[in-house]
């Protein structure tokens, strides 16, 4: 399940994450993202996965697609977590897509909230 952020506005968008992310999440998120996408032209997103669990198998292969089509729109990524396979997994995907992409401890959200915005 997932949230936007009150912090979001304009081209920025912050997105929480709790638990699993499952295909009906993806369903409403991806709209909302390629509305900001055409609105805006490109976005920049912070994913808050402090309390994230993980994705189902059938969102990510339902998904795909989409996320390497909005590869190219989305300037800057903020991950926001302690868990350190999140982060490993951030890192080892950032070269196959167009984005910038720093992880932040949850400590450090505000940074990351200035980071994405700058």
């Amino acid at each position: 399940m997932y949230n936007i952020l009150p912090e979001s506005g304009g081209n920025v968008i912050g997105i929480r994450v709790k638990g699993r992310m499952r295909a009906q999440d993806y369903e409403t998120l991806l709209p909302y993202i390629d509305s900001l996408i055409v609105q805006h032209g490109n976005v920049r997103i912070l994913s808050d996965l402090s309390d994230y669990e993980g994705v189902e198998v059938s969102a990510i292969l339902k998904t795909l697609p989409k996320v390497f089509k909005y590869s190219s729109k989305v300037e800057k990524k903020a991950v926001v977590t302690d868990q350190h396979w999140v982060y490993t997994w951030a890192k080892l995907l950032a070269p196959f897509f167009k984005t910038e992409v720093r992880c932040f401890p949850s400590s450090e959200i505000d940074k990351a909230w200035k980071w994405v915005r700058s």
